[in-house]
């Protein structure tokens, strides 16, 4: 992996697979997500996004992730979830603020929040869960 820009503010490596270095992004997600980061104006650094079937079940994520690029049980077409790392409480909140009136929804860590698109691809409606 690199680190050059594969869409603006988001490197390669970033958004890859670990396991795969595969992209495979839900169609749109790419740019939902650089419209929330410019209007969010500040650093997202992404922890989590592609995810293989067999990498996501390496690291115990939720068989049914929106992480996952090639799961059958969800018309994705791609990944259209990322985590994000947080770093301190007021940034966190102002991205949690921004994230679900943009339509995100939005899982709340004490490290990170997961952010996806579940109401653009699923049947699934937008919510806030916590880890």
């Amino acid at each position: 992996m690199n680190d050059k820009y594969y869409i603006s503010h988001f490197t390669y490596g970033e958004l890859a697979c670990p396991a795969t270095s595969k992209i495979i992004l839900a169609q749109g997600f790419a740019d939902r997500l650089v419209d929330l980061r410019k209007e969010f104006n500040r650093q997202m650094l992404v922890t989590s996004a592609c995810r293989s079937k067999e990498y996501n079940r390496k690291i115990g994520g939720h068989y049914r992730s929106l992480h996952v690029y090639d799961l059958p049980s969800h018309p994705t077409g791609g990944c259209c979830a990322v985590d994000i790392k947080m770093v301190n409480g007021s940034t966190k909140g102002d991205l949690i603020s921004l994230a679900w009136q943009s339509g995100w929804s939005i899982g709340i860590h004490r490290d990170f929040l997961h952010l996806d698109r579940r109401s653009d691809y699923t049947e699934l409606v937008q919510t806030v869960f916590t880890y």
